[in-house]
């Protein structure tokens, strides 16, 4: 497993109705806002790279080219993210991509960012927002958090039985200016 804190993180787990705090609690009220990447995007990228690498050893080549072409997205950093209440959701937009569905664990189905169709879910704990994608055969958990400089944190942690370790990284991102 290579994780390293960059700047943002997230990771990967099983999705399911939770009852949680309701959208408008102190922690997801303190979350919202617009975020821009403030890590170094050539050790982000290296440190993506290298658990991907991990993740896919286990593969034989044409399996490798296979994960290698899926998981190309996620060497994109997004340089903006924004959480929002919209309604009784929360939304997570990153690039053009808005991550919509309920603060209370239910299950939205939706076309992910990666143009495969998932089901999405968040919840509150431990002082972050949890926000889950479940694929076919892949599951992708993304939290959001405050590091103790008071940047948000993005940890991302995916998982697929296919895989020979999760991909884990973190990425940071400074309050972008009003």
């Amino acid at each position: 497993m290579v994780s390293v804190l960059l700047a943002m993180g997230t990771t990967t787990a099983a999705s399911q109705s939770v009852d949680g705090p309701p959208a408008t609690s102190a922690v997801l009220e303190r979350l919202y806002g617009t975020y821009r990447y403030a890590g170094d995007p050539a050790a982000a990228h290296a440190t993506i790279q290298k658990s991907i690498e991990a993740a896919v050893s286990s593969l034989g080549w044409l399996g490798r080219k296979v994960a290698a072409s899926r998981l190309a997205n996620h060497k994109e950093l997004p340089d903006r993210i924004e959480i929002k209440r919209k309604g009784d959701d929360v939304s997570v937009k990153m690039g053009q991509y808005s991550a919509i569905a309920p603060i209370d664990g239910t299950e939205r189905e939706l076309v992910g960012p990666n143009g495969r169709d998932s089901k999405l879910s968040y919840r509150l704990a431990n002082d972050e927002l949890q926000q889950f994608f479940v694929f076919e055969h892949a599951k992708r958990k993304s939290t959001y958090r405050y590091n103790e400089l008071g940047q948000l944190v993005m940890s991302v942690s995916m998982t697929s039985e296919k895989l020979a370790s999760p991909i884990e990284y973190e990425l940071v991102y400074a309050k972008a200016a009003p």
